[in-house]
């Protein structure tokens, strides 16, 4: 049985960190919530309502995490300019498919997140795995099992391409094999 890649998407097939950044600090700073830069960095593969969450528990303050949540899709949609593509990892997610691997994207983002930035950049995804798929997000395994029950591969005939911390964890608690990419933007918060 032919081997099954995972990408992750957000860090390793486009840089969406600054528009998720911007996004979230924003709606976190008009709730009253201050947001650690280096930390929502390092978190990077945890759901967006858990990122939130998060930082409510850290600040000791209790607010309603959808109605941040919901306000960051807003704002979001605003700065879709700040995305990036990373060349290197589509050119392999593309080379990967044109030989007949599946391949599938696991992201803690959700798809109305995910689907622009696909279009824009023209990533020919068929199996998108988002946080609206799975109950927990990153270190946990869910969203890398899940595309690999889609792509109909064990979890020990997929390879994770992955560039946080807790996607690595992800993979390694699924039974994936994985490689770990740095990008330069993930060296300047480190």
């Amino acid at each position: 049985m032919e081997i099954g890649y995972i990408f992750d998407f957000d860090g390793v097939l486009v840089n969406t960190m600054p528009l998720h950044f911007s996004a979230y600090s924003r709606a976190l700073e008009e709730a009253g919530v201050p947001i650690d830069r280096g930390q929502f960095y390092r978190q990077a593969g945890m759901t967006g309502r858990e990122q939130i969450a998060y930082f409510c528990r850290n600040t000791g303050v209790d607010r309603d995490v959808e109605a941040i949540y919901r306000r960051k899709n807003e704002i979001a949609k605003d700065h879709f300019d700040l995305v990036e593509s990373i060349p290197c990892n589509i050119e392999l997610f593309r080379s990967l498919k044109n030989a007949g691997h599946p391949v599938a994207v696991a992201s803690g983002s959700s798809k109305p997140s995910i689907l622009p930035v696909v279009e824009r950049f023209d990533i020919p995804v068929d199996i998108i795995v988002s946080s609206e798929d799975v109950e927990k997000g990153k270190p946990h395994p869910d969203l890398f099992l899940e595309a690999a029950k889609r792509m109909d591969r064990s979890p020990s005939r997929c390879v994770v391409i992955e560039d946080s911390d807790a996607g690595v964890e992800a993979a390694r608690a699924g039974g994936m094999h994985c490689f770990r990419f740095f990008s330069a933007q993930e060296h300047e918060t480190r």
